[in-house]
């Protein structure tokens, strides 16, 4: 059960990454080049923030699975918990900015420096953890 849950959080954070570079490139471009908002930018965001959810819940289940292994007093597990716990929170800020009225040029740059934001907390959550297993390529 464990090689399963550590495959679905090495893998998924792949797909974070591809996501998240689409859609800076697509926030970039529609930013610097005044284009019009169209739900796409919407979708990409959902998408983006639903698949920081998902790792942030397979990495729940391994604290719990790991957790009940070595004990839950090491440091670092709760440390990267806390770390991604806010880039979660970060990643699903677009929600609020739905139904508000706000020019495209804005919905544009707030989604392309959420994405960043979300990238930088996600890296310093990562860096908290022992070398041995930070950037660890399961199923490779």
């Amino acid at each position: 059960m464990e090689t399963l849950f550590r495959l679905i959080h090495s893998w998924n954070r792949w797909l974070v990454l591809i996501v998240a570079l689409v859609g800076m490139i697509y926030f970039a471009r529609g930013w610097f080049m005044a284009k019009p908002w169209t739900k796409f930018g919407q979708t990409l965001l959902t998408i983006f923030s639903s698949l920081v959810g998902l790792q942030w819940i397979v990495g729940i289940v391994l604290l719990v699975i790991l957790g009940s292994a070595t004990g839950f007093g090491v440091r670092h597990y709760w440390e990267h918990l806390v770390i991604q716990t806010v880039a979660l929170g970060v990643a699903h800020m677009h929600m609020a900015w739905r139904k508000r009225d706000l020019a495209d040029k804005t919905r544009y740059q707030r989604g392309f420096l959420l994405i960043v934001g979300v990238l930088l907390l996600i890296v310093v959550g990562i860096v908290v953890l022992p070398s041995g297993i930070q950037w660890r390529l399961m199923g490779i």
